[in-house]
């Protein structure tokens, strides 16, 4: 690993003079030494402060900040500085560290180390095999993890992860801890951040005791106060104060609540209005009680807005079957026939102009007096679920890959006026609609759920901040939006989720599915070979053996599944057997010797078929599965005896034995919520049983004796995301289990005693893994994949990290 003094030596610092950035640069420099000091803990100042002082001092740069000291962080907010601090110098180490740190702020220094590094190699090194590094490419001392061989594209707007999907977003400004992300969920609380840092600020309040439909703020009153009012699914509206988080008042209501917002009215009195269950538009002037003051017929889901008309008057806009627009006594002012229902409903830039996004995704402008406007963008089918308002700098341009522009302030360069940002699907669709221009920010791995434009401040331009329901707010920079709306960086198309490992003698393999084609990549050399290219997409991949021969499996989008043979890669692919659906789980085995060659399918018709290789006959077409499996296990036993397993949306493992009778099998009810995962360990050590490892929504594993099928130990628990990958294996005589999350972080565990010995980061979704161990050694290759890419990593099992 390189250390500050080798980075200095390529530009110059600005640690001369007497000015402000000066003295910052030169206390970074003195704390980088620090924080370096063979042996030594960087002490708790330099942790906390060093990233703060070298953005002042203009020298946020992988010399000021290195990496040894990185992993010590815990002043958080590195991913902000970098978006809005010039660079001093190379920012290799600090980008790849922005990439993960939003989720390892509780994770000891081992596994913060092996994040760092293998994030690190992906973005300096993206594709290259270790043995074409450099030597600063080395793993750190304290990384029990080296990387090997990296290809895929970091996520580098992640900025910060949540324990619930966030249901709606608001800043909110702090009179004295400055401004704030308020983050309502779909568990009731609202968590504040800090909007600079994304650190907790305070507890989460224990707002509503189910999913918050609703979250407003107050525009501050004459003292300078602000209000929240929030409204959910639990019947209830609630006030608070924004800057104590003090319970205020409550209004509560035999049915639910879809929207509410807070203002003052023309004499200052704070008044809250509310849409229920029932499109009851309901009126709050706390103390006094709550009447209703219009009604609606019911919609599924109603949607409210505060603007002032072109006359200065306040009104409030109520969409239902119809948008209707009310002063704030309840007198309707105007109504307007809707082309379709709206789910949400924003203040536009300017008196009189509002915008909806609708059930049918579709995005339209509205005047208050004149109805709807020309303007508007089609949907593709799934529905809005928020909208935001932003208006950005007139310095971002297209091509822009510098200087962010900001959020609430000026116009937009090329969209001619502000960009409305809509949530709907796992998209941000942006607008500019003086331009038409329509164009989608994509990163979220599930539904987006929520927006808020970050404001504009002295030191940190502003920003789009989007939350879905992958449990992730994304940041994203007035110069991302710039570039989308003008077409540029569109991302490279990225191996799909197919992904299988062979270690042949020449080196590991790995078999990634794209579209319609399958790559070998051999990870020592780098080289690529086109393995297979058909006309219907690949829809799963394996290897497998089949006597002395190897072959790679493709099971396409028709249920013909085709092998190709390596050892002889100039025949082409050729179908080995039809399984007549589409089939998207595939799963092989084979005895020592050879003599048995299984292949376990699972078809999109619930259907788990066994097939054997050698005949490419059908053995067995079990169909007791009444729901999709997602998830399949094979692997025999020294002896040669094989366990097959089955598992999906039913939550209900089926153990299948060959021999028995069709439809016959154990099953295992795991309560684990839609099963994802499953691996087998047919050999464990540490005196297990031979045991299946199952996970899936509700983000443990547990692992399940495969004589008795009762589990064995505790659940191992510590995930935050459903976990949609797994791995077990045996080095050394102790037992090990891998599993892979959909928010990219991986845990290793000790099978027997059920501890996690290291967390590694790697800010995509996962959804394979494979873990190998090298024969006679404490060593273990582990490979990872996601729709991002691939990567191949090895374990050193006697680290001491790894060892306790």
């Amino acid at each position: 690993m390189t250390g500050p003094e080798d980075v200095a030596r390529g530009h110059a610092l600005e640690d001369d003079g007497d000015t402000e950035a000066a003295v910052h640069a030169r206390i970074a420099a003195r704390l980088a030494a620090l924080s370096t000091e063979p042996g030594s803990v960087p002490p708790p100042y330099a942790r906390r402060h060093l990233a703060r002082h070298a953005a002042l001092g203009h020298v946020l740069d992988d010399a000021r900040v290195p990496p040894q000291a990185l992993a010590w962080d815990t002043g958080g907010g590195i991913r902000a500085l970098l978006h809005h601090t010039p660079a001093g110098g190379p920012r290799q180490w600090l980008t790849a560290w922005s990439a993960i740190e939003p989720y390892l702020r509780e994770a000891p220094l081992p596994s913060r180390m092996a994040s760092l590094h293998l994030a690190h190699t992906a973005l300096t090194w993206p594709a290259t095999p270790r043995t074409r590094m450099p030597p600063e490419a080395a793993p750190p001392a304290d990384s029990p993890l080296t990387a090997h061989f990296a290809d895929w594209r970091l996520a580098a707007n992640v900025w910060a992860t949540l324990p619930a999907t966030p249901t709606r977003l608001l800043t909110l400004a702090h009179p004295q801890r400055g401004p704030q992300v308020a983050v309502a969920t779909a568990t009731g609380t609202v968590e504040f951040l800090d909007a600079a840092t994304a650190h907790p600020v305070g507890a989460p309040l224990a707002a509503h005791t189910g999913e918050i439909r609703a979250l407003h703020v107050s525009p501050p009153d004459a003292a300078r106060r602000q209000y929240l009012v929030s409204a959910g699914t639990d019947g209830t509206v609630r006030l608070w104060d924004a800057h104590r988080h003090a319970a205020l008042g409550c209004h509560t209501d035999s049915t639910w609540f879809d929207a509410a917002l807070c203002c003052h009215d023309d004499e200052g009195r704070l008044t809250v209005r509310a849409v229920n269950g029932r499109s009851e538009l309901t009126g709050w002037a706390p103390p006094a009680g709550a009447s209703v003051l219009a009604t609606a017929p019911p919609v599924l889901r109603g949607a409210l807005a505060t603007l002032v008309d072109t006359d200065g008057e306040r009104v409030v806009v109520h969409a239902a079957d119809e948008l209707t627009v009310h002063l704030l006594d309840g007198t309707v002012r105007a109504t307007h026939p809707l082309p379709t229902h709206a789910r949400t409903v924003t203040a536009g830039e300017r008196p009189g102009l509002f915008y909806c996004g609708h059930a049918d995704g579709s995005l339209t402008a509205w005047s208050v007096n004149a109805g709807r406007l020309p303007a508007a963008a089609p949907g593709h089918g799934e529905p809005v679920t928020d909208l935001c308002l932003l208006t950005l700098a007139d310095e971002v341009t297209a091509g822009t890959g510098g200087t962010a522009g900001t959020a609430g302030t000026g116009g937009t360069a090329g969209t001619g006026g502000p960009v409305l940002a809509a949530a709907r699907g796992r998209t941000v669709t942006l607008w500019a609609p003086a331009t038409a221009t329509v164009a989608e920010l994509r990163g979220h791995t599930d539904t987006v759920t929520a927006l808020t434009a970050l404001p504009q401040s002295p030191d940190r331009p502003g920003a789009l901040l989007s939350g879905a329901a992958d449990a992730t707010l994304r940041l994203w920079t007035a110069a991302d939006v710039g570039r989308a709306l003008t077409g540029g960086d569109a991302p490279a198309p990225r191996p799909g989720a197919g992904t299988a490992l062979w270690h042949s003698d020449s080196g590991p393999l790995l078999a990634t599915a794209h579209d319609t084609t399958v790559r070998l990549t051999a990870t020592r050399t780098g080289a690529t070979t086109l393995a297979f290219s058909g006309t219907e997409p690949v829809l799963a991949v394996a290897w497998a053996r089949r006597a002395t021969q190897r072959l790679l499996l493709c099971a396409d989008a028709t249920g013909t599944v085709h092998g190709w043979d390596p050892a002889a890669p100039e025949l082409d692919p050729r179908p080995l057997l039809d399984c007549t659906v589409p089939t998207r789980t595939v799963a092989a085995c084979a005895s020592r010797d050879g003599a048995l060659s299984l292949l376990l399918t699972a078809s999109e018709d619930c259907h788990v078929r066994l097939w054997d290789l050698h005949t490419t006959t059908l053995l067995r077409d079990w169909t007791s599965h009444t729901m999709s499996v997602k998830a399949l296990a094979a692997a025999c036993t020294p002896e040669g005896r094989p366990w097959l397993a089955s598992g999906g949306t039913e939550g209900v493992v089926h153990l299948w034995d060959p021999a028995r009778a069709a439809d016959s099998a154990d099953r295992i009810r795991c309560d684990q919520g839609i099963l994802h995962a499953l691996a087998l360990n047919t050999a464990p050590g540490d005196g297990l049983p031979p045991f299946l490892a199952t996970a899936g929504d509700q983000a443990d594993i547990r692992l399940w004796d495969l004589a008795t099928t009762r589990p064995i130990g505790p659940r191992l628990t510590g995930h935050h995301a459903p976990v949609h990958a797994l791995a077990t294996f045996t080095a050394e005589h102790r037992t090990y289990v891998v599993s892979a999350a959909r928010d990219g972080i991986v845990r290793l565990w000790d099978a027997a005693t059920a501890r996690c010995l290291l967390t590694v980061a790697t800010a995509t979704p996962l959804t394979w893994l494979d873990a190998t161990p090298h024969p006679g050694t404490a060593t273990a290759d582990l490979a990872l994949a996601g729709p991002a890419g691939a990567a191949l990593t090895s374990l050193d099992l006697a680290h001491p990290a790894l060892a306790g």
